[in-house]
């Protein structure tokens, strides 16, 4: 019982607010919904990102590195950037498939188009 009497004390008195609790917890969802949940759903794609990645594909490192997967580890990828200059980068490290944006879904049987000057 003197617990409830402690909650509805006046504020002034040293007591505590009982509306405090309530905009804490709405306070946390925001936090949560806001910051929390994009983050994590971002990183979630850039895991299946990584792990879809496979042999031929055309893609830029963060580093700004352009190259074609010549070979995947469990880690690791094998990049070739320069014809007979294949560079080892981790898997993480790959952030954009320029594959199917630039030369469209059938890149490795058809040419890009030439453009008419």
């Amino acid at each position: 019982m003197n617990n409830l009497l402690l909650l509805w004390q006046d504020p002034a008195a040293g007591g505590s607010n009982p509306l405090l609790i309530p905009f804490m917890l709405v306070g946390m969802g925001i936090i949560y919904f806001f910051i929390i949940r994009p983050q994590a759903k971002e990183q979630k794609a850039q895991q299946d990102f990584a792990s879809a990645l496979k042999k031929g594909s055309k893609v830029v490192t963060i580093g700004g590195l352009h190259g074609t997967i010549t070979e995947l580890k469990e880690n690791e990828v094998g990049l070739l950037i320069a014809p007979k200059t294949i560079i080892t980068v981790q898997r993480s490290s790959i952030s954009l498939e320029i594959t199917n944006s630039v030369y469209g879904s059938a890149a490795s049987t058809k040419e890009p188009a030439k453009e008419k000057a």
